[in-house]
Protein backbone atom coordinates (compact mmCIF):
# COMPACT_ATOMS: atom_id res chain seq x y z
CA UNK A 1 0.00 0.00 0.00
CA UNK A 2 1.07 3.71 -0.75
CA UNK A 3 1.54 5.55 2.02
CA UNK A 4 3.37 9.01 2.60
CA UNK A 5 6.50 7.00 4.27
CA UNK A 6 7.10 5.21 1.43
CA UNK A 7 7.15 7.92 -0.64
CA UNK A 8 9.58 9.40 0.94
CA UNK A 9 11.32 6.56 1.34
CA UNK A 10 11.62 6.56 -2.47
CA UNK A 11 12.30 9.83 -3.00
CA UNK A 12 15.44 9.14 -0.49
CA UNK A 13 16.71 6.40 -2.72
CA UNK A 14 16.37 8.59 -6.22
CA UNK A 15 18.38 11.36 -4.08
CA UNK A 16 20.84 8.67 -3.14
CA UNK A 17 21.21 7.88 -6.44
CA UNK A 18 22.59 11.47 -7.21
CA UNK A 19 24.45 11.81 -4.09
CA UNK A 20 26.45 9.15 -4.15
CA UNK A 21 27.03 9.67 -8.19
CA UNK A 22 28.41 13.25 -7.39
CA UNK A 23 30.58 14.20 -11.00
CA UNK A 24 34.13 16.70 -9.73
CA UNK A 25 34.73 19.20 -12.24
CA UNK A 26 37.45 20.67 -10.30
CA UNK A 27 37.87 21.21 -6.32
CA UNK A 28 35.38 23.87 -6.16
CA UNK A 29 32.52 22.82 -8.50
CA UNK A 30 30.20 19.61 -9.24
CA UNK A 31 27.53 18.49 -10.84
CA UNK A 32 25.43 15.71 -12.46
CA UNK A 33 25.08 14.59 -16.25
CA UNK A 34 22.68 13.29 -18.46
CA UNK A 35 22.18 9.88 -17.28
CA UNK A 36 22.73 9.49 -13.40
CA UNK A 37 24.30 6.35 -11.42
CA UNK A 38 26.97 3.87 -12.21
CA UNK A 39 28.52 5.61 -15.93
CA UNK A 40 32.07 5.82 -17.49
CA UNK A 41 30.81 9.25 -18.42
CA UNK A 42 32.41 11.89 -16.15
CA UNK A 43 29.85 14.31 -18.50
CA UNK A 44 28.38 17.42 -16.22
CA UNK A 45 25.63 19.21 -17.75
CA UNK A 46 22.94 21.99 -16.60
CA UNK A 47 19.36 19.93 -16.99
CA UNK A 48 21.35 16.87 -14.97
CA UNK A 49 22.45 18.97 -11.96
CA UNK A 50 18.96 20.99 -12.05
CA UNK A 51 17.84 17.02 -11.96
CA UNK A 52 19.55 16.57 -9.57
CA UNK A 53 19.01 19.24 -7.10
CA UNK A 54 15.31 18.72 -7.69
CA UNK A 55 15.72 15.38 -6.46
CA UNK A 56 17.82 15.74 -3.24
CA UNK A 57 15.90 19.09 -2.23
CA UNK A 58 12.24 16.95 -2.24
CA UNK A 59 14.16 13.62 -0.04
CA UNK A 60 15.91 16.29 1.98
CA UNK A 61 15.40 19.71 1.67
CA UNK A 62 17.78 22.33 0.62
CA UNK A 63 20.63 21.78 3.13
CA UNK A 64 22.04 18.42 1.51
CA UNK A 65 22.18 20.20 -1.73
CA UNK A 66 26.10 19.78 -2.24
CA UNK A 67 27.95 23.23 -2.04
CA UNK A 68 30.10 22.64 -5.02
CA UNK A 69 26.89 22.35 -7.16
CA UNK A 70 25.62 25.54 -6.09
CA UNK A 71 28.54 27.53 -7.05
CA UNK A 72 28.44 25.47 -10.51
CA UNK A 73 24.85 26.81 -11.19
CA UNK A 74 25.68 30.73 -10.08
CA UNK A 75 29.20 30.20 -12.63
CA UNK A 76 26.63 29.01 -15.49
CA UNK A 77 23.91 31.27 -14.79
CA UNK A 78 26.57 34.35 -14.35
CA UNK A 79 27.93 33.34 -17.71
CA UNK A 80 24.37 32.66 -19.91
CA UNK A 81 24.85 35.98 -22.11
CA UNK A 82 28.86 34.65 -22.84
CA UNK A 83 29.30 33.82 -26.46
CA UNK A 84 29.66 29.39 -26.87
CA UNK A 85 28.70 27.37 -23.77
CA UNK A 86 27.38 29.56 -21.99
CA UNK A 87 24.38 31.40 -24.45
CA UNK A 88 24.18 27.30 -25.31
CA UNK A 89 22.90 26.67 -22.63
CA UNK A 90 20.39 28.89 -21.51
CA UNK A 91 19.09 30.17 -25.55
CA UNK A 92 16.78 27.16 -25.40
CA UNK A 93 13.76 28.19 -23.65
CA UNK A 94 13.41 24.82 -22.34
CA UNK A 95 16.81 24.81 -20.73
CA UNK A 96 15.45 27.47 -18.37
CA UNK A 97 12.38 26.45 -17.44
CA UNK A 98 13.40 22.87 -16.53
CA UNK A 99 16.17 25.26 -14.52
CA UNK A 100 13.87 27.74 -13.20
CA UNK A 101 11.58 24.58 -11.91
CA UNK A 102 14.75 22.42 -10.04
CA UNK A 103 15.31 26.35 -8.55
CA UNK A 104 11.86 26.88 -7.37
CA UNK A 105 11.49 23.43 -5.71
CA UNK A 106 14.93 23.36 -3.85
CA UNK A 107 14.45 26.80 -2.24
CA UNK A 108 18.56 27.03 -1.75
CA UNK A 109 19.03 30.31 0.07
CA UNK A 110 22.19 30.78 -1.95
CA UNK A 111 20.13 30.66 -5.36
CA UNK A 112 17.58 33.19 -4.21
CA UNK A 113 18.92 36.19 -6.57
CA UNK A 114 18.90 33.26 -9.80
CA UNK A 115 15.30 32.46 -8.75
CA UNK A 116 14.05 35.92 -9.28
CA UNK A 117 16.34 36.81 -12.35
CA UNK A 118 15.08 33.64 -13.75
CA UNK A 119 11.46 34.10 -13.47
CA UNK A 120 12.21 38.20 -15.03
CA UNK A 121 14.29 36.66 -17.95
CA UNK A 122 11.80 33.32 -18.52
CA UNK A 123 8.77 36.32 -18.80
CA UNK A 124 10.35 38.30 -21.39
CA UNK A 125 10.07 35.77 -23.79
CA UNK A 126 6.12 35.46 -23.68
CA UNK A 127 4.68 37.08 -27.05
CA UNK A 128 1.47 37.92 -28.87
CA UNK A 129 -0.02 34.70 -29.31
CA UNK A 130 0.30 34.22 -25.54
CA UNK A 131 3.14 31.66 -25.78
CA UNK A 132 6.83 31.74 -25.35
CA UNK A 133 9.58 30.97 -28.00
CA UNK A 134 11.53 28.09 -27.93
CA UNK A 135 14.78 30.25 -28.19
CA UNK A 136 16.10 33.55 -27.88
CA UNK A 137 19.33 35.42 -27.89
CA UNK A 138 18.17 38.66 -27.24
CA UNK A 139 15.25 41.15 -28.19
CA UNK A 140 15.87 41.20 -31.68
CA UNK A 141 17.24 37.60 -32.18
CA UNK A 142 14.24 35.12 -30.81
CA UNK A 143 11.79 32.74 -32.75
CA UNK A 144 9.27 33.76 -34.14
CA UNK A 145 6.27 32.64 -33.07
CA UNK A 146 4.90 30.93 -30.03
CA UNK A 147 5.96 27.33 -29.02
CA UNK A 148 3.40 25.23 -27.49
CA UNK A 149 5.44 22.38 -26.16
CA UNK A 150 7.82 24.76 -24.44
CA UNK A 151 4.78 26.97 -23.05
CA UNK A 152 3.50 23.76 -21.74
CA UNK A 153 6.80 23.21 -19.97
CA UNK A 154 7.09 26.88 -18.70
CA UNK A 155 3.62 26.19 -17.17
CA UNK A 156 4.30 23.11 -15.50
CA UNK A 157 7.65 24.98 -14.06
CA UNK A 158 5.72 27.34 -12.45
CA UNK A 159 2.61 25.12 -10.94
CA UNK A 160 4.77 22.78 -9.50
CA UNK A 161 6.80 24.46 -7.64
CA UNK A 162 5.01 27.27 -6.50
CA UNK A 163 3.78 26.94 -2.24
CA UNK A 164 3.43 29.14 0.18
CA UNK A 165 5.84 31.48 -0.38
CA UNK A 166 5.95 31.21 -4.44
CA UNK A 167 2.96 31.50 -6.51
CA UNK A 168 2.28 31.42 -10.27
CA UNK A 169 2.61 34.16 -11.88
CA UNK A 170 -0.56 35.59 -14.23
CA UNK A 171 1.00 35.74 -17.42
CA UNK A 172 2.17 32.22 -16.80
CA UNK A 173 -1.59 31.47 -15.99
CA UNK A 174 -2.39 33.67 -18.80
CA UNK A 175 -0.24 31.39 -21.49
CA UNK A 176 -2.14 28.26 -19.91
CA UNK A 177 -5.00 29.45 -21.08
CA UNK A 178 -3.78 30.32 -24.57
CA UNK A 179 -2.56 26.75 -24.36
CA UNK A 180 -6.19 25.76 -24.01
CA UNK A 181 -7.30 28.08 -26.86
CA UNK A 182 -4.78 26.46 -28.96
CA UNK A 183 -5.69 22.98 -28.31
CA UNK A 184 -9.30 22.54 -28.58
CA UNK A 185 -10.02 19.60 -30.30
CA UNK A 186 -6.53 19.22 -31.31
CA UNK A 187 -4.35 17.21 -28.81
CA UNK A 188 -1.18 15.69 -30.10
CA UNK A 189 -1.30 12.14 -31.40
CA UNK A 190 1.73 11.03 -29.07
CA UNK A 191 -0.16 9.68 -26.09
CA UNK A 192 2.91 10.71 -23.93
CA UNK A 193 2.85 13.83 -24.89
CA UNK A 194 -1.06 14.52 -25.07
CA UNK A 195 -0.52 13.27 -21.25
CA UNK A 196 1.87 16.52 -20.27
CA UNK A 197 0.12 19.29 -22.15
CA UNK A 198 -3.38 17.91 -20.70
CA UNK A 199 -1.14 17.94 -17.46
CA UNK A 200 0.06 21.69 -17.99
CA UNK A 201 -3.39 22.67 -19.33
CA UNK A 202 -5.65 21.34 -16.03
CA UNK A 203 -3.16 22.20 -13.45
CA UNK A 204 -1.90 25.63 -14.89
CA UNK A 205 -5.44 26.98 -15.71
CA UNK A 206 -7.80 28.14 -13.29
CA UNK A 207 -10.59 25.27 -12.15
CA UNK A 208 -13.44 27.90 -13.31
CA UNK A 209 -11.86 28.88 -16.21
CA UNK A 210 -11.22 24.98 -17.53
CA UNK A 211 -12.71 24.24 -20.50
CA UNK A 212 -15.21 21.22 -20.32
CA UNK A 213 -13.71 19.82 -23.65
CA UNK A 214 -10.20 19.05 -21.57
CA UNK A 215 -11.94 18.10 -18.95
CA UNK A 216 -13.83 15.59 -21.61
CA UNK A 217 -9.81 14.33 -22.62
CA UNK A 218 -8.60 13.82 -18.99
CA UNK A 219 -11.34 11.97 -18.03
CA UNK A 220 -10.76 10.06 -21.65
CA UNK A 221 -7.19 9.50 -21.89
CA UNK A 222 -6.06 6.14 -20.25
CA UNK A 223 -3.81 4.84 -17.53
CA UNK A 224 -3.36 1.29 -19.18
CA UNK A 225 0.24 -0.83 -19.26
CA UNK A 226 0.00 0.00 -23.13
CA UNK A 227 -0.10 3.90 -22.57
CA UNK A 228 1.92 4.53 -19.02
CA UNK A 229 5.32 3.39 -21.01
CA UNK A 230 4.50 5.43 -24.25
CA UNK A 231 6.50 9.18 -23.25
CA UNK A 232 6.25 12.36 -24.01
CA UNK A 233 8.63 13.05 -27.20
CA UNK A 234 9.47 15.86 -28.68
CA UNK A 235 12.11 18.26 -29.81
CA UNK A 236 13.51 22.04 -30.65
CA UNK A 237 15.68 23.05 -33.10
CA UNK A 238 17.26 26.83 -31.82
CA UNK A 239 20.06 28.92 -32.19
CA UNK A 240 22.69 30.78 -29.96
CA UNK A 241 25.43 32.89 -29.81
CA UNK A 242 29.09 31.00 -30.99
CA UNK A 243 32.31 32.43 -30.24
CA UNK A 244 32.14 33.36 -34.29
CA UNK A 245 28.60 34.25 -34.39
CA UNK A 246 25.29 32.24 -34.44
CA UNK A 247 25.27 28.60 -34.50
CA UNK A 248 22.31 25.76 -34.05
CA UNK A 249 21.56 22.98 -32.53
CA UNK A 250 18.73 20.18 -31.75
CA UNK A 251 17.51 19.36 -28.12
CA UNK A 252 14.57 17.04 -27.20
CA UNK A 253 12.01 16.88 -24.56
CA UNK A 254 11.82 13.08 -23.58
CA UNK A 255 9.75 12.89 -20.23
CA UNK A 256 8.31 9.70 -18.36
CA UNK A 257 4.77 9.26 -19.17
CA UNK A 258 4.08 7.48 -15.76
CA UNK A 259 4.85 11.08 -14.22
CA UNK A 260 1.77 12.62 -16.01
CA UNK A 261 -0.15 9.88 -15.60
CA UNK A 262 0.20 10.51 -11.77
CA UNK A 263 0.16 14.65 -12.01
CA UNK A 264 -2.97 14.63 -14.69
CA UNK A 265 -4.89 13.03 -11.74
CA UNK A 266 -4.02 15.70 -9.09
CA UNK A 267 -5.53 18.06 -10.90
CA UNK A 268 -9.34 19.38 -10.66
CA UNK A 269 -10.82 17.58 -13.04
CA UNK A 270 -9.80 14.34 -12.78
CA UNK A 271 -11.99 11.78 -10.96
CA UNK A 272 -12.14 9.30 -8.46
CA UNK A 273 -11.60 6.49 -10.54
CA UNK A 274 -8.18 8.70 -12.41
CA UNK A 275 -7.10 9.07 -9.11
CA UNK A 276 -7.13 5.74 -7.67
CA UNK A 277 -5.58 4.42 -10.91
CA UNK A 278 -2.53 7.38 -10.21
CA UNK A 279 -2.63 5.80 -6.68
CA UNK A 280 -1.93 2.18 -7.70
CA UNK A 281 0.80 3.51 -10.44
CA UNK A 282 2.56 5.64 -7.84
CA UNK A 283 2.11 2.66 -5.43
CA UNK A 284 4.04 0.50 -8.05
CA UNK A 285 6.60 3.29 -9.02
CA UNK A 286 7.68 3.94 -5.75
CA UNK A 287 8.21 0.08 -4.73
CA UNK A 288 10.32 0.03 -8.67
CA UNK A 289 12.44 2.51 -6.72
CA UNK A 290 12.73 1.19 -3.59
CA UNK A 291 13.59 -2.28 -4.98
CA UNK A 292 16.56 -0.98 -8.44
CA UNK A 293 17.29 2.25 -6.71
CA UNK A 294 16.56 4.75 -9.72
CA UNK A 295 13.87 4.87 -12.49
CA UNK A 296 14.97 2.66 -15.63
CA UNK A 297 11.46 2.38 -16.69
CA UNK A 298 12.99 -0.52 -19.23
CA UNK A 299 16.01 1.30 -20.46
CA UNK A 300 19.52 0.75 -19.41
CA UNK A 301 20.53 4.10 -18.73
CA UNK A 302 18.98 6.22 -15.90
CA UNK A 303 18.23 9.42 -17.47
CA UNK A 304 18.39 12.06 -15.32
CA UNK A 305 15.48 14.47 -16.13
CA UNK A 306 13.26 10.97 -15.73
CA UNK A 307 14.35 11.25 -11.92
CA UNK A 308 13.08 14.42 -11.22
CA UNK A 309 9.75 14.05 -13.33
CA UNK A 310 9.11 10.95 -10.79
CA UNK A 311 10.23 12.45 -7.69
CA UNK A 312 7.88 15.39 -8.46
CA UNK A 313 5.19 13.13 -9.13
CA UNK A 314 5.73 11.01 -6.18
CA UNK A 315 5.69 14.02 -3.83
CA UNK A 316 2.51 15.43 -5.35
CA UNK A 317 1.12 11.59 -4.82
CA UNK A 318 0.74 12.46 -1.03
CA UNK A 319 -2.23 14.36 -1.65
CA UNK A 320 -3.72 11.79 -3.43
CA UNK A 321 -3.15 9.30 -0.11
CA UNK A 322 -4.73 12.25 2.17
CA UNK A 323 -7.95 12.69 -0.95
CA UNK A 324 -8.36 9.11 -0.76
CA UNK A 325 -8.34 8.76 3.00
CA UNK A 326 -11.09 11.52 3.41
CA UNK A 327 -13.14 10.17 0.46
CA UNK A 328 -15.31 7.36 3.43
CA UNK A 329 -15.94 10.38 5.10
CA UNK A 330 -17.01 13.08 2.64
CA UNK A 331 -19.45 10.28 1.24
CA UNK A 332 -21.02 9.34 4.89
CA UNK A 333 -21.72 13.39 4.99
CA UNK A 334 -23.11 13.64 1.99
CA UNK A 335 -25.51 10.46 2.08
CA UNK A 336 -26.32 12.48 5.47
CA UNK A 337 -27.45 16.03 3.97
CA UNK A 338 -29.11 14.16 0.83
CA UNK A 339 -31.14 11.77 4.03
CA UNK A 340 -31.98 15.07 5.78
CA UNK A 341 -33.10 16.86 2.48
CA UNK A 342 -35.71 14.05 1.90
CA UNK A 343 -36.92 14.05 5.78
CA UNK A 344 -34.94 10.97 7.04
CA UNK A 345 -32.25 10.59 9.35
CA UNK A 346 -29.22 7.55 9.69
CA UNK A 347 -29.69 5.19 12.00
Amino acid sequence: MLTPAKIDSALKKLADGFLNSLRTIDSERAGWGQFVGPSSSNQVGLYGTSAGIICVALAYGPGRIPPSCVRWLEELWQARDTPGDGSRNFALTARRAFFLMALRICQHPDLATLISEGDKELLLRLVQDGLLVSWQIDAANRGATGNETVTGLAVLAYVLSSGPHLRTPPEIERAALALQNRYEGALPKNPGLRKFMLSSISLGVRPDDLSSSIKREVARIGTSPETTDQDALDWWDYYYSGVDGRLSKRDYLHAPSAAFDILLATGPSATIARRRAALNLAEKTAQTVLDVGLYFDGRELAQSKTQAWIAIALSRSKALIEENDNQPSRLKSLLSSILSAVGLRER
